[in-house]
């Protein structure tokens, strides 16, 4: 049976300081009593025909260096995809005997890692059990003219705008270290605490392997340096089969996504723009307590 000997395979040192620095790695946080949270889910869906129309978009929508604590959402496959699993998994066969399983104690919660928890950890993206967009996202993957680029739920607290955290967001097609569609989410509450707001800071590309002429060339935002680290950890996780021939390829034209959304929750909504449509329903959730015999092992 494929891979048989992972049922019994017991963990190996290897493995053992590459899970552990993958679950520090994914940096949850934790419920607090005077927090407001919300379950978050969101479709990016392009408009094909945007690049064809010859309208001026102003790069300068998109001058604002991003904040510095900008973050993607974890994910539990940056633990499942760690590459100590991998190369243990390389080193038997199928047809081989397996080895004598190695006992090593090990402390099930510390203070310094924890596994991932989908009811009480934020900025992590749920399961699809957890989705309700599937006839939304049906209905635009049918569509003629859209093409969908996104699709993801979380939760999160919300706070007022100078403590809200941006979402990275990078989807649809990679070109050499850069996506498709790239930019920020921004979920926090109006001045008054009554009303959700998304700020929505995006960017669709169109590139080319043809290098622009003199005077024409398209400059993409810069990535904080705490995100291009945080984005370099999880390339180094994923264990490349193949490693393709390096292309370089050019901005040729970016279409700017800016828009700010007073949303009221548990409300369908959608964002319209000429190249990038966002569908997005927010609505509150309550992260469940502890158990007891769990809450003494934090």
């Amino acid at each position: 049976m494929k891979h048989a000997w992972f049922r019994r395979l017991s963990l190996t040192a290897a493995g053992l300081g590459a899970l552990m620095s993958g679950l520090q790695a994914l940096g949850q946080t934790q419920p607090q009593a005077d927090q407001r949270w919300y379950q978050i889910e969101i479709t990016l869906f392009a408009h094909d025909t945007a690049m064809q129309a010859q309208e001026h978009w102003p790069m300068e929508l998109l001058a604002q260096p991003l904040p510095r604590n900008t973050r993607p959402l974890d994910s539990m496959l940056e633990v499942l995809s760690l590459p100590a699993w991998q190369a243990a998994a390389s080193q038997f066969r199928e047809d081989e005997p397996l080895p004598e399983p190695v006992e090593i104690a090990v402390p099930l919660r510390t203070s310094e890692f924890k596994l991932p928890d989908f009811e009480r950890d934020a900025f992590l993206a749920l399961p699809a059990s957890a989705h309700g967009f599937t006839d939304t996202n049906r209905a635009l993957t049918n569509a003629a003219d859209y093409r969908v680029l996104y699709h993801n739920a979380w939760r999160q607290p919300l706070s007022g705008a100078n403590q809200a955290v941006p979402v990275w967001i990078s989807a649809g097609g990679l070109f050499g270290d850069r996506h498709e569609l790239e930019g920020t989410l921004t979920f926090r509450f109006n001045p008054g605490q009554d009303r959700v707001v998304l700020d929505a800071r995006l960017w669709l590309t169109q590139f080319s392997t043809t290098p622009p002429g003199a005077g024409n060339e398209i400059s993409l935002p810069e990535l904080p340096l705490s995100l291009i680290s945080r984005l370099a950890q999880t390339a180094a996780n994923a264990t490349a089969i193949d490693v393709p021939t390096i292309q370089t390829w050019y901005p040729a034209q970016v279409i700017p996504v800016v828009n700010t959304r007073e949303m009221r929750s548990n409300e369908f909504h959608y964002v319209d723009h000429p190249a990038v449509g966002i569908v997005v329903h927010v609505f509150p959730y309550t992260p469940p307590p502890l158990p007891a015999d769990s809450a003494a092992l934090l």
